[in-house]
């Protein structure tokens, strides 16, 4: 299909929107090239829509790539692509952006090239439009290629090919440009090996008449041969390759353009390459006329930057000095400098016809144009005002209603706060209630019952000359017992009474009970000390009566097992935790022996219970224990 019709084809398969009218006419214009400027100048003056007027710019873009109108081109492009940004045609869009990067590769500059394309991947991928989406992974292979860096080359083309072997109906012809990518990108870089692998994988999808469809696949093969210096098998690959396009030309009915031009360059070029190298040197002036030619009108920096490096080394192999280095002069000129030149004329070019369409598009607006599109933008103004001052008030009522229901919710937080600390309140009031009804009932039953118990053994052995000591000990033994049980008794009822303990409570509690201690071991010296700051620290009734449980039990061993002289109690604060040790100086004894008595296991158990922690250190020097507390 030729360049004319797939345009063509594009029109009528993927408008959107614009009018069958403008469509007619633009399908007219590129039918005939010699009446092109005239159609195209009615379709300018029927355009009526946005859609009329990006068709419109998308054409003239497109025909003036065609044609090697490259300064044209870009300028009908850029605003093909503003209009098809908002909304238009997708193909469009991505075929202008196609456009522009093929005018700047073939004015040499690359750099620009490349960021077109890479504008058409991101929105393609954007748009998750596969065929774009490797279309530009190719394009962008080719445009590297050409920019010389051979590596990002070979990186897109493998991409390209990636892409489309992952997809399940992936087209030949977009798996034979990505191999073909690939290859050139080798084959300049100096690597035939693998560039001839990618050319020859090409012939799985493209078999017998189907390899008229692909003449550059061998004139690349016959350029990568020439650099493995065999000539004979490489002349046959481009001659195939040049009369594969001469039966395309002639099958397709084309008058010769650009296209065209291009092909013959590249193997004329080739030819005349091969024909130096095998000592042909007549041949080879004749292919290089015939090549520089084509590469002119191809309008290809490329070609005849290729042509002027192939020349030069045939010049210099004749000794021809002079014309070598003209030939390289021009090589590098092309290479490196004269775009620069070509770039300003072709911006100034295009910053005139812009302004000159500009003037002209002024000069048309009727003065009725003008005062009804200031009439327009007033209104728009006074919409834009009454609308702001509607957004105003708007904004000022919910800043109220917010600021109102935020009082609201504060208010609401306050009475539930309020509400919960009267319940606790309540809540502890009758705890505490039930509390000392509990210890009424203790102290008034179970404590009136043991005084009874301790009373009637008493009596028991003052009444009764008791002759049996087995018998007099236990009755002792038991009185003991129940005057022990009332103490600890007094002790519950004493914690049960209190809701809160503090250390001071504590000390007071313990004092009292080392006051009894010291009436069975006066030979004992006892000290109890709380740091000042801690005198405050409040325990619930459950930690304190723990804690004096755990201290007691210390104490008793202390009594009735270590020997000590002395026993200390000192409650302190250490890295922002209450530490409350019991130490004494007696003989202390094995810590492996803990499980076996001293009670040791149930004063651990009644400190883990609260949340605390318990230390044990116990040697020839005495005993300690360690009581941790977070308060």
């Amino acid at each position: 299909m030729t360049k004319q019709y797939i345009l063509i084809f594009t029109l009528l398969c993927f408008s959107n929107g614009f009018s069958q009218e403008i469509q007619k006419i633009l399908i007219k214009a590129f039918q005939s090239q010699d009446s092109s400027d005239y159609y195209f100048k009615v379709a300018k003056k029927s355009i009526k829509t946005t859609a009329d007027e990006a068709q419109y710019y998308f054409c003239k873009n497109a025909r003036c790539c065609d044609y090697n109108k490259l300064d044209s081109s870009v300028v009908y492009g850029e605003k093909a692509i503003k209009l098809l940004q908002n909304g238009g045609d997708f193909n469009s869009l991505m075929t202008v952006y196609n456009n522009i990067a093929k005018v700047y590769n073939k004015q040499g500059q690359y750099d620009k090239a490349i960021s077109y394309s890479f504008n058409g991947l991101k929105i393609a991928e954007k748009e998750n439009k596969e065929k774009w989406v490797g279309y530009w992974y190719t394009n962008l292979s080719l445009n590297y290629h050409d920019f010389e860096s051979y590596k990002k080359g070979i990186y897109y083309g493998k991409k390209s090919l990636n892409y489309w072997l992952s997809k399940k109906k992936s087209s030949k012809e977009s798996i034979w440009h990505a191999l073909n990518a690939i290859a050139i990108n080798y084959d300049d870089w100096e690597k035939p090996d693998s560039a001839l692998y990618y050319h020859k994988k090409v012939f799985k999808y493209f078999k017998g008449k189907d390899t008229l469809e692909i003449p550059d696949t061998y004139n690349n093969i016959g350029n990568t041969l020439i650099k493995q210096k065999k000539y004979k098998e490489a002349k046959r690959w481009i001659e195939s390759s040049r009369v594969i396009n001469e039966i395309n030309f002639k099958k397709s009915g084309q008058k010769k353009d650009a296209l065209y031009y291009y092909d013959l360059a590249t193997c004329y070029t080739n030819l005349a390459r091969i024909a130096y190298e095998t000592d042909d040197f007549t041949k080879a002036e004749k292919m290089f006329e015939i090549a520089h030619d084509a590469a002119k009108k191809s309008m290809s920096a490329e070609k005849l930057r290729d042509f002027y490096m192939s020349r030069s080394l045939f010049n210099k192999k004749r000794n021809n000095l002079q014309k070598t280095v003209e030939d390289q002069e021009n090589y590098i000129k092309i290479r490196d400098s004269v775009f620069e030149k070509d770039r300003a004329k072709i911006f100034s070019e295009l910053e005139a016809k812009y302004q000159n369409e500009k003037k002209e598009k002024l000069l048309q607006k009727s003065k009725a144009e003008i005062a009804t599109r200031e009439l327009e933008i007033k209104k728009k103004n006074m919409q834009f005002l009454i609308l702001g001052m509607i957004s105003l008030a708007l904004l000022i009522i919910i800043y109220l209603v917010y600021r109102q229901q935020k009082l609201k919710n504060k208010q609401q937080e306050q009475e539930f706060e309020l509400k919960s600390a009267i319940v606790k309140i309540e809540n502890q009031s009758k705890l505490q209630e039930q509390r000392l009804q509990i210890s009424r009932d203790l102290h008034d039953n179970i404590g009136s019952q043991l005084t009874f118990i301790i009373s009637s053994v008493d009596n028991i052995k003052y009444a009764f000359e008791l002759k049996n000591s087995k018998l007099d000990n236990k009755l002792s033994s038991i009185s003991n017992f129940a005057k022990s049980t009332i103490v600890e008794l007094r002790d519950t009822i004493w914690a049960m009474n209190n809701s809160e303990i503090s250390l001071e409570d504590l000390q007071t509690r313990i004092h009292n009970f080392i006051e009894k201690a010291k009436e069975a071991k006066a030979e004992i010296s006892f000290n109890f000390t709380i740091e000042k700051s801690l005198k405050n620290v409040i325990f619930t009734s459950i930690e304190g009566m723990n804690i004096y449980r755990t201290i007691q039990e210390a104490i008793n061993n202390s009594i009735k097992y270590a020997a000590a002289k002395s026993i200390a109690i000192d409650a302190k604060r250490e890295n922002e935790a209450v530490k409350i040790t019991v130490k004494d100086d007696g003989k202390g004894f094995d810590e492996k022996a803990v499980e076996s008595g001293y009670g040791l296991m149930n004063m651990q158990k009644r400190i883990a219970e609260i949340g605390g922690k318990f230390e044990l250190q116990s040697n020839s020097n005495g005993t300690k224990i360690n009581l941790f507390f977070n308060k």
